[in-house]
């Protein structure tokens, strides 16, 4: 009955490790993928979990296909290992849980057979912007020197509001959902979804944003095997435009009286409010 958690982290190693501490458990192996841009892996530890490192490590870029391909690599690695687990769980190196092992542990039994997401607003118009239209250039969208990142956000908007007046448009995808891309999924809809891959890199490559979509439009295609759930307490994220809000101290009230189990995102400036969590789910400091 383990549990896999895959982790996506690129920078915040403190909160990383601390994170780790927090999933140190038995019934828990963690996979962990570092940002090919990173020149060094962290040094992380766990006592009682097993940890594995992606090898053939990703660039991942925000927005970008880059970021479905790293979610492959870890569904891959995790779900091909020789170990066997009840439920493969979505993270960044910038979550915690805001609850023990035992309640989360619990909390999924009761899950079982379900595709647990953190579903997020959406309609039609964003649907035909990030799915159905070309997005170029995001791979330079926040990356590399400034003044390439303007020079390639312009031509962005440029191409697509050429798009728009042209009326060219990529085949259209029966797309309903959108969800948190940190989701919680049975082993039989993390094998689906990778029997899909070369599917989803052909219908996904030129979208934006498009991990938010791939999981909830792969597995609406076939309800009568998977039952998908929203679950409002899976996750605290709270966004200012397209980014996660920081979490500090001043919202620890709030998180340990929530019924989250887990909220992102921490950063190392303030890490009095992570080790308090922590304390607050049992981790020895």
């Amino acid at each position: 009955m383990k549990h896999a958690y895959l982790i996506i982290a690129h920078h915040e190693f403190e909160v990383l490790q601390k994170l780790i501490e927090a999933l140190d458990d038995e019934r828990n192996d963690i996979y962990l993928h570092i940002d090919k841009k990173v020149s060094q892996l962290p040094h992380v530890a766990a006592q009682k979990a097993k940890i594995f490192f992606v090898a053939d490590r990703i660039d991942v870029r925000w927005g970008h296909i880059s970021q479905i391909e790293c979610e492959y690599a870890l569904f891959e690695m995790a779900y091909y290992s020789p170990e066997k687990y009840t439920r493969f769980h979505l993270l960044s190196g910038t979550h915690l849980p805001l609850k023990n092992q035992d309640e989360i542990h619990a909390c999924f039994a009761d899950y079982e057979g379900k595709e647990v997401l953190s579903l997020l607003y959406t309609n039609g118009y964003e649907i035909n912007m990030k799915l159905e239209r070309y997005h170029f250039l995001l791979r330079y969208f926040r990356y590399g020197r400034p003044w390439l990142q303007k020079s390639a956000n312009f031509l962005w908007h440029i191409l697509l509001k050429l798009q728009y007046i042209f009326h060219i448009q990529k085949r259209k995808l029966n797309v309903t959902l959108k969800a948190n891309n940190w989701v919680s999924l049975t082993p039989a809809a993390v094998a689906f979804i990778l029997k899909r891959k070369t599917e989803v890199n052909q219908r996904f490559k030129w979208s934006l944003c498009g991990d938010e979509f791939f999981v909830p439009y792969l597995l609406e295609q076939d309800k009568k095997s998977f039952t998908l759930v929203g679950v409002e307490h899976m996750l605290y994220n709270e966004f200012i435009g397209s980014n996660p809000r920081t979490l500090t101290s001043d919202d620890l009230d709030f998180l340990l009286q929530s019924d989250y189990l887990f909220a992102r995102k921490f950063s190392s400036t303030d890490l009095q409010v992570v080790d308090r969590i922590l304390k607050h789910i049992g981790v020895a400091l």
